[in-house]
C-alpha cells in the first residue's frame, strides 16, 4: 500500500471549492444562497436586503470509499450527471449505498452506486434538469489523456484543443492539461497512471464549456474535479470548482 498516500487522504476526502466569478450566470445567481442583512434607511426603519452568496460545489462518484463516507454527503437533493447511449442528461440523484467487505483495510467500506450510467454526482447545479449541450468529442473508458497528445473537439461552434504534456515515461513529472493553450491542470509527479476526460458541455448553464476530468496521483488512487467556466478566474476559460479524492490501494 502506498502509505504516503493514505496518510494524507485521511485528512481529506472531499475538496470544494467555491466560485469566486464577479459575474455569475444568471441561473447561479438564481440558485445562489440567499443571506439577509438588515441596512439602515433612517432612524427607527429598515429594509432587507438579500446577498446573494457563490454556489459551493461538492461531488461524489460511483466507488467503493475508504476514507469519505458519502452516507454523510449525498442526499434527496443532489442531482447527478449521467450517460443515456450516447447523450448526456442532469437529472434527481438515483443511488444506493451498501456496505461491503475490503480485503485490503480488512473491514466494511462503503459502496456508493449509481442506478443509472452515472458520471458524477453533485450537490447542486444551475443548469436546467434534462439532456445537456456536449462536445463532439467521444468519451469511454479506454480515452486517456496521454502525455505527448492532443483531443480535439468542437463546443457551441469554438474549437478546443486539450493537449496533454509531461516528462517521462511511468512516473510522470509535471504532468500538464492544456485547454487552447491555457494551462487548467499540473501535477508535479504521478505514478503510474493517466489523466482521462470523463465528460465537456455545459453544466452551469452559461452556453460554456465545462469539463470533468480524472486526475488520479498514482495508478491506485481515485481523483476526480469539477471545472466550470463560470468558476474560471478573471481572463481564464474554466475553473476547478469541486473535487473528490480516495484511494483503493493494498
Amino acid at each position: 500500500m502506498r502509505f504516503k498516500y493514505v496518510f494524507l487522504l485521511s485528512f481529506f476526502c472531499v475538496i470544494i471549492l467555491s466560485c469566486t466569478d464577479k459575474k455569475p450566470v444568471s441561473q447561479a445567481q438564481a440558485a445562489s444562497v440567499q443571506q439577509e442583512d438588515s441596512v439602515p434607511v433612517k432612524k427607527g426603519d429598515s429594509v432587507k436586503v438579500a446577498k446573494k452568496q457563490p454556489l459551493t460545489y461538492k461531488i461524489l462518484v460511483p466507488f467503493a470509499y475508504r476514507f469519505c463516507n458519502p452516507d454523510t454527503l449525498i442526499n434527496k437533493n443532489w442531482v447527478e450527471l449521467y450517460k443515456d447511449g450516447k447523450d448526456y442528461y442532469v437529472g434527481k440523484a438515483r443511488y444506493s449505498i451498501q456496505k461491503k467487505e475490503d480485503e485490503c483495510v480488512g473491514g466494511m467500506t462503503p459502496h456508493l452506486s449509481g442506478k443509472r450510467n452515472t458520471i458524477l454526482f453533485v450537490n447542486q447545479l444551475p443548469v436546467n434538469l434534462g439532456k445537456v449541450k456536449t462536445a463532439d468529442v467521444e468519451i469511454s473508458d479506454t480515452t486517456f489523456l496521454v502525455p505527448g497528445t492532443t483531443s480535439s473537439f468542437t463546443f457551441a461552434g469554438k474549437h478546443y484543443k486539450l493537449e496533454a504534456k509531461a516528462q517521462g515515461e511511468d512516473v510522470y513529472k509535471n504532468y500538464t492539461l492544456l485547454l487552447n493553450g491555457e494551462r487548467i491542470c499540473r501535477e508535479a509527479e504521478v505514478d503510474g497512471a493517466y489523466f482521462r476526460l470523463l465528460f465537456a458541455g455545459d453544466l452551469d448553464g452559461d452556453g460554456k464549456l465545462d469539463l470533468v476530468l480524472s486526475l488520479p496521483l498514482h495508478y491506485e488512487n481515485l481523483r476526480v474535479v469539477l471545472f466550470l467556466s463560470s468558476c474560471a478566474p478573471p481572463g481564464l476559460q474554466i475553473g476547478k470548482a469541486a473535487e473528490i479524492v480516495d484511494d483503493f490501494s493494498c
